[in-house]
């Protein structure tokens, strides 16, 4: 049941009648409202139409306004894409406090779409969080609605844009001071990416300036814990610099990372 006037957006009543007991079907011309409006009256019969039932509704004499206050806002400050992301608000109730928590209906809006986010709790101080883990970079725009009960009529959506970025990398690296040429160089490193697990291992692009100039040395695929090896023999005295670089992908941000080791003979 809802009000046949299309401007009034109270939420419609909803009446379930099943079971032996209840009645197959509504009889023709079998609901009437009673003087006061203040009870349905339906009447029920079998599927043979040979028994009828008489059931009195009694519909919520009121039902109170809801509404979200203070917008919504998120943590971490920084949404980055493959990573949890907790969107919270807060939504007010009039009249008593209900029966049963009210839950709030949530979704993002990103560049493949809108995504059913589920429902979220409201607690006693009308305070509500929605969990998340957006995978895309750009924005995503949360909506948030409460689409009313029996006793509380729906409160007007509440929306907030975030803007999803690449999530960092770093790389680490350990190389000893000083080498010799006949001894070559070793250096050890960790690449270390967050968000959203790598499709594949990251090959990093290694490159060696010294007084001769630049060159571009093999480069490296990191291990599966994350570290890799570099191994060198320098072609010159003096200060050797070895510059590790990943360029990044669609989700993560590329790194870079140097060190400088003094070359003997």
């Amino acid at each position: 049941m809802q009000p046949a006037d299309p401007g009034d957006s109270t939420t419609p009543l909803e009446f379930v009648f099943e079971g032996s007991l209840d009645g197959d079907r509504v009889v023709p011309r079998g609901m009437e409202w009673s003087a006061d409006g203040s009870r349905l009256f339906a009447v029920t019969t079998n599927a043979a139409g040979g028994q009828y039932w008489l059931h009195v509704i009694k519909p919520p004499a009121v039902q109170y306004d809801t509404r979200f206050t203070g917008g919504l806002t998120h943590s971490p400050a920084q949404a980055v894409a493959g990573e949890p992301l907790a969107v919270r608000g807060r939504l007010e109730q009039d009249g008593p406090a209900p029966a049963e928590p009210l839950k709030v209906r949530a979704t993002r809006t990103d560049a493949d779409g809108t995504h059913d986010l589920g429902t979220a709790t409201v607690k006693a101080d009308g305070t509500f969080t929605v969990l998340d883990e957006p995978d895309l970079v750009g924005e995503a725009t949360y909506t948030v609605s409460y689409l009313g009960d029996l006793t509380h009529r729906p409160a007007t959506d509440v929306t907030h844009t975030v803007t999803v970025g690449k999530a960092p990398t770093s790389i680490a690296l350990t190389a000893p001071e000083e080498a010799s040429m006949s001894g070559g160089i070793e250096i050890t490193g960790t690449f270390t990416a967050q968000g959203k697990a790598l499709p594949e291992r990251a090959v990093l692009k290694v490159v060696r300036e010294d007084r001769l100039g630049t060159g571009t040395l093999s480069s490296v695929t990191v291990a599966a814990d994350g570290t890799f090896t570099i191994n060198d023999v320098p072609r010159t005295r003096r200060e050797v610099t070895y510059t590790v670089s990943w360029p990044g992908d669609a989700l993560h941000e590329g790194t870079t990372a140097s060190a400088e080791v003094y070359v003997r003979r």
